[in-house]
Order: C-alpha cells, then sequence, then structure tokens
C-alpha cells in the first residue's frame, strides 16, 4: 500500500513541475513576442509589431506579462490605426475590431475614437461618392436640356430665315401686285383690294420680328443684371471673409506669443512687476514691488537666454532632449492660465529652464545608469541641495523664485515629497507648476522601457494622484492640451 501511495505523489510532482514548465515556457514565449514586436516598432513596420504584438497577447499568462502587453498594444493599435486613416483597408479594420472583441482591456478612449472616426471617414466617402454619382446624373440631365435648348435655339433660326423668306416673299408680291395694278389699270377694283391684303400681312409679318427681336434683348439685359448682382455679392464676402480672417490673425498673434523674443511688452502694459514667491496664485505680496527700466528689461532677457544655455547643459548631461525647454514653456503657459501677472510668467519661465541644474553637480555614471541601488538613489536626490553654486549668476532680487525652483520642485501636496517634506500652501508656487509641467512632459515623452501617453491619458494620471499635484495646476493644464 505504501508503494501505491508513493506512485501517486511522484505523479502529482511530475504534473506539477510540468505545469510550472509549462507556465514559465509560455510566458518566456510572450516576453520573445514583445521583445519582436517592440523592435518592429522601432523599426517603423507597424504591420509586423500589430502581428508580433497578438501573439504576445495570446500566450501571456501571468498579470505582469499581461499589463506590459497590453499597454505596449494600445501603442501599436493606435499607430496601426493611424495607418489605417491614411490608406485604409476594410480587411485590417475588421482584423483589429475582431482583435478589440478578442482582448477589451487593450481598447481605451483614443482607439475607440480612431475607430470611430475611421468608420466615419469611410461612411462619408460613400456619401461623397453617392454625390458624385447624383452630380454626375445630375450633369448629364443638365447636358440633355442644354441640347433640347440647343435644338430649340436651332428651331428659333430656321423659323427666323422662314420668317425672312416670307418677307422677301411678301416683297415680291408686293412688287408683282403693283406691276398687275400698272398692267390691269382697268381691273383696279378687285387687284387694288388683294394689294392691301398683301400689304396688311406684311406689316403683320414686320411687327412679329420687332417683337421677337424685342423679346430678345430684354432677357440678355435681364442676365446681365443678374451676373453683375451676384458678382457683387461675391466681392462682399470676399471682403467679409478678408476682415474676419485678419481679426484672426490678430488674436493668433496675441495667443500665441510665448518665448522672450516674440514678446514686446513683457510686463504687460503694468511696470510695476511683483516677483514669483508665495503659495497662492494671486500676484505674490510677500517681496517689495521692483520698477523695471529699459536696462532691467534688457537684463531679463540676457537672463533667459543664459537660462536657456544652462538648460542645455542640463539636458545633455541627464540624457533628456528639449526636456529643460518643454517644461519652461509649460510653466510660462499655466503661469498666464492662472491668471499670474506677465512679469511673473516670464520670471517663472526663466526659473523652470534651470530647475534642475543640481545635476550638473552629479556623478555623470549615475546619470546614464539604468540600474540604481538604494545608495545611489538617496545621492541623485541630492541634486535639489547641490544647484546653488549654478545659480550665482542669477541677481539678487529673483534669487528667491530660483531656489524655490531649484530645492523645492519634488515637494508633494500632502507632505511625501522631498527634501522638507511641505505640504500644501507651503509648497511655493514655482515648485507646484515645475511638479505639474515636469510629470506631464515625463508621461508624454517616450522612454526607453515605455511609449508616450496621449495628452488625455497624461492629464488623467495626474488627476489621479491628488496627493502629489496641486489639482488647481493640473485643471488649468487641462484647459491647455
Amino acid at each position: 500500500m505504501w508503494l501505491d501511495k508513493f506512485k501517486r505523489i511522484v505523479i502529482a510532482l511530475l504534473l506539477v513541475f510540468f505545469t510550472a514548465q509549462a507556465f514559465a515556457a509560455t510566458t518566456d514565449l510572450a516576453v520573445r513576442f514583445l521583445d519582436k514586436a517592440n523592435e518592429a516598432f522601432d523599426d517603423g513596420n507597424i504591420e509586423d509589431a500589430y502581428k508580433y504584438v497578438n501573439q504576445a497577447l495570446a500566450v501571456s499568462k501571468d498579470a505582469d506579462s499581461q499589463v506590459d502587453v497590453l499597454y505596449f498594444a494600445q501603442t501599436v493599435y493606435k499607430q496601426k490605426l493611424l495607418n489605417l486613416q491614411k490608406k485604409y483597408d476594410d480587411m485590417a479594420l475588421i482584423d483589429i475590431k475582431m482583435n478589440l472583441e478578442k482582448y477589451p482591456n487593450i481598447e481605451n478612449t483614443t482607439i475607440k475614437k480612431l475607430v470611430k472616426q475611421i468608420e466615419q471617414d469611410q461612411e462619408n466617402k460613400e456619401k461623397s461618392a453617392q454625390k458624385k454619382v447624383e452630380q454626375e446624373r445630375f450633369a448629364a440631365q443638365q447636358e440633355s436640356m442644354d441640347a433640347q435648348a440647343r435644338a430649340m435655339k436651332e428651331l428659333a433660326d430656321a423659323s427666323k430665315e422662314q420668317t425672312e423668306a416670307y418677307a422677301q416673299s411678301a416683297e415680291a408680291q408686293k412688287q408683282s401686285n403693283k406691276d398687275l395694278k400698272e398692267a390691269f389699270e382697268n381691273l383696279g377694283s378687285s387687284f387694288s383690294e388683294s394689294a392691301r391684303e398683301t400689304k396688311k400681312s406684311t406689316r403683320v409679318i414686320v411687327f412679329s420680328i420687332i417683337a421677337i427681336a424685342l423679346i430678345i434683348v430684354l432677357l440678355v439685359l435681364l442676365i446681365m443684371v443678374i451676373i453683375k448682382k451676384a458678382a457683387r455679392a461675391n466681392l462682399v464676402q470676399q471682403e467679409q471673409y478678408a476682415q474676419a480672417f485678419k481679426l484672426l490673425a490678430q488674436n493668433q498673434s496675441q495667443t500665441n506669443r510665448l518665448m522672450l523674443g516674440g514678446i514686446t511688452d513683457i510686463y504687460g502694459g503694468n511696470p510695476s512687476l511683483r516677483i514669483a514667491g508665495s503659495s497662492t496664485w494671486a500676484p505674490a505680496a510677500a517681496l517689495p514691488d521692483v520698477t523695471f527700466s529699459e536696462e532691467d528689461e534688457e537684463e531679463l532677457k540676457q537672463l533667459a537666454v543664459k537660462c536657456e544655455e544652462i538648460g542645455q547643459q542640463i539636458d545633455n548631461v541627464t540624457g533628456r532632449k528639449n526636456n529643460s525647454k518643454n517644461v519652461s514653456e509649460l510653466v510660462y503657459k499655466l503661469s498666464v492660465q492662472l491668471g499670474l501677472p506677465q512679469g511673473m510668467a516670464m520670471l517663472n519661465f526663466c526659473a523652470a529652464m534651470i530647475y534642475d541644474a543640481g545635476f550638473l553637480a552629479i556623478d555623470p555614471d549615475l546619470l546614464v545608469a539604468t540600474q540604481l541601488t538604494e545608495e545611489e538613489k538617496q545621492a541623485m536626490k541630492e541634486h535639489v541641495n547641490l544647484a546653488e553654486k549654478h545659480l550665482d549668476f542669477v541677481p539678487k532680487k529673483y534669487w528667491s523664485v530660483f531656489e524655490d525652483a531649484a530645492t523645492k520642485h519634488h515637494e508633494n501636496i500632502d507632505g511625501t515629497g522631498y527634501p522638507h517634506g511641505l505640504k500644501g500652501d507651503e509648497i511655493p508656487q514655482i515648485a507646484r507648476l515645475i511638479r505639474v509641467a515636469e510629470s506631464y512632459v515625463s508621461l508624454s515623452s517616450k522612454r526607453s522601457y515605455r511609449g508616450a501617453m496621449d495628452k488625455e491619458t497624461a492629464v488623467n494620471t495626474l488627476k489621479e494622484q491628488p496627493g502629489f499635484y496641486d489639482q488647481e495646476v493640473v485643471d488649468a493644464l487641462d484647459k491647455l492640451v
């Protein structure tokens, strides 16, 4: 009996072992398919990426691999749908819709919109084709009517020729009657009556010709009046369009000015600029007024140029292309959206350009490392305390804004941030702006370990973390993007 028990135990262990091996092989296969899909996507081969990511979906079993595959599948499906918008393939769209039914977790708001848009585009094309057929049918009918009109004109011309022939015949008849009258003067009574009737008939024909000519002249004049009126209406409409486009261009020029070089009045007509340093969104009252002369304006422009140079150095050592430029521009737009004065918005723009200046003092090997130990992570966090020596060019009157930007942009609303664990209103406004702007730029940019999020998904991600981000700033971001 113990031998039977032993056999059953051995069989059970073998079943567990082979099941685990099969599961591991399936997971490894899903990873290999996902890697192939990534390679194909990076090479721009969307069709192969689509094929491999579907194979990865089919074999992925564990939760972690499914999450990775689903996230990348959304990126691949989105690109394939964008390609279908440019070059439609009915069978390809059907295949995508079938796979979306098979793997419903792939479908997000963007993919739903793209599928709906492609279907709508095809419906519009079918309607356009039907409209074209109707237009061709109408053109054929119009051509038939034109042919009938030409036939009627030819008939009118023939009638005119016949009328002229009748007139000539009448004239000949008149002459003949005259000759007959002279020849048969003695028979005057009967022949005179005949001559008067012939003359009367001739007058009727002449009056008919004159009436037809008058009708033709009136029709020509009426057509000319209609054409002239239509031309005048078209000219008025063109003038209205020109005026509307002129107003639109003026509005665009007023709303799209961002960089310092495109702004002529950087203080919004207000000679008094208060420096950004308080935690509220009203104009800061913590620091004294600063009156800007022409020299001060030039100083601020030179400051922006210097900040741009240092921002480029920061991006070079961190490997984040255009990060400083993208974050500073977004901080400027958010400042304007939140109602801050123009001068304060421009000062925030300059400070946000070099908010990560502390990275210039970090070991470059750490900045490019793919994996960090806990000790190295703590060393990286020290960048918020190492920026001071890279801010020595900043005028003293602006120092507090730049210091807040460099040292407090990792503070969280709920107090879980670093280096000081500030919370709520303790966090300066420039640090709140950079916290939101930096996270949004990071989420919406492509990284080696993931694809870029669409704008809507990135904003929703920030909204889902009210403990980290000032939701008033996030709402302003939502309105901007």
